[in-house]
């Protein structure tokens, strides 16, 4: 897969948003140059301006609701997206997207959003594709882990008290706080082997934990189960449990840890193969040129190659020169032919 345009050198890829969410943008991509401009205290001109001097030949800008109009017009490249992270509910900023993104819009050509659109409202809006929150898998080298008792429960997620206590016998419990910073959050995944997870709605959906967790290769334990067109399977990938079971169902994952091997793995791949920032990113910036000129795109993947001469039989009264063997293949047996001019002579 190759974007367009292409291009000697590679294309260089601003990422624009809050620092939260550096973690789900890619070190280093093998398709692109790209770079994290982090937005502090609401203050967007600052990254804009810096992804400009840099050179970003394609933007993509997270929260672009957030944007005015004038802001939007100076984020910088041919190509602008803006990747909405959570659900929207606000008219507002519905109203402002639809103002600042579109084909003829002198703003974001595409926007991403995390699941499929309920409302006519969103469906209206210039949707390239479903893109959940990427992880960044190259920042969560290590796989899974069995043998860790620690336990993690974010504080915006936690269990009843009785659950959080049954699950102290158990073993060590940290508990993640809502403020922690990016490097406290990773540092929280690095420590534990079980993230356990209580919410009223789908994981995922206001919340990049669950996921950050499996591709740090946790096994995560919730109430609740991930969206649909996620395909990300309860007991496959997760386990689906109530909170009032949690602590027989730890009891049972420390006890018996390679029962669950299966799932840490299965999870753990599940975010290399679909959840990974580099690839989903590279698609979503493929897509971004394929739907917006179909026929140069597809030009631009075609390989140009010089048109190769086509040699001209002539044919002569005198007698031909041997014919040029071709290359001995690898492991062939050598095999000793006569040329044509040998084989017209007679015995």
């Amino acid at each position: 897969m190759r974007v367009h345009p292409p291009s000697p050198s590679l294309q260089r890829v601003a990422f624009v948003g809050e620092p939260t969410f550096e973690p789900h943008v890619p070190v280093q991509a093998a398709w692109a140059e790209v770079r994290f401009f982090p937005v502090t205290a609401g203050q967007w001109e600052p990254a804009l301006d810096a992804a400009q001097v840099w050179g970003a030949n394609a933007t993509l800008v997270f929260r672009p609701q957030d944007l005015t109009p004038e802001q939007v017009a100076r984020v910088p490249g041919s190509m602008r997206i803006g990747v909405i992270p959570a659900p929207l509910f606000s008219a507002e900023e519905i109203e402002r997207l639809s103002r600042t993104s579109g084909p003829d819009a002198q703003g974001f050509r595409w926007l991403t959003y995390l699941e499929t659109p309920t409302s006519p409202e969103l469906a209206r809006l210039p949707l390239l594709q479903t893109l959940p929150l990427p992880v960044d898998t190259a920042r969560c080298p290590t796989g899974p882990r069995l043998e860790v008792r620690r336990m993690l429960v974010a504080d915006w997620a936690s269990p009843s008290p009785e659950a959080l206590d049954d699950l102290r016998k158990l073993g060590p419990v940290d508990v993640l706080s809502s403020h922690a910073t990016p490097q406290e959050v990773s540092q929280a995944l690095e420590k534990a082997g079980t993230l356990v997870y209580a919410s009223r709605d789908l994981m995922g959906r206001f919340d990049p934990l669950p996921l950050l967790a499996m591709a740090h290769g946790l096994l995560v334990i919730a109430d609740t189960v991930f969206a649909g067109e996620w395909n990300i399977e309860p007991e496959d990938e997760f386990l689906y449990r109530p909170d009032g079971q949690w602590a027989r169902s730890l009891d049972e994952v420390f006890r018996m840890p390679v029962s669950f091997r299966a799932v840490r793995i299965r999870a753990w791949q599940k975010m290399r193969e679909a959840f990974d920032a580099s690839a989903c990113f590279q698609r979503v910036l493929h897509d971004a040129h394929l739907f917006a000129d179909p026929v140069a795109h597809l030009a631009s993947l075609t390989p140009t190659r010089p048109p190769v001469a086509v040699p001209v039989a002539v044919e002569s009264t005198g007698a031909r020169a041997p014919e040029a063997s071709a290359p001995e293949a690898l492991g062939a047996e050598k095999l000793t032919r006569p040329s044509r001019t040998l084989a017209a002579v007679p015995n």
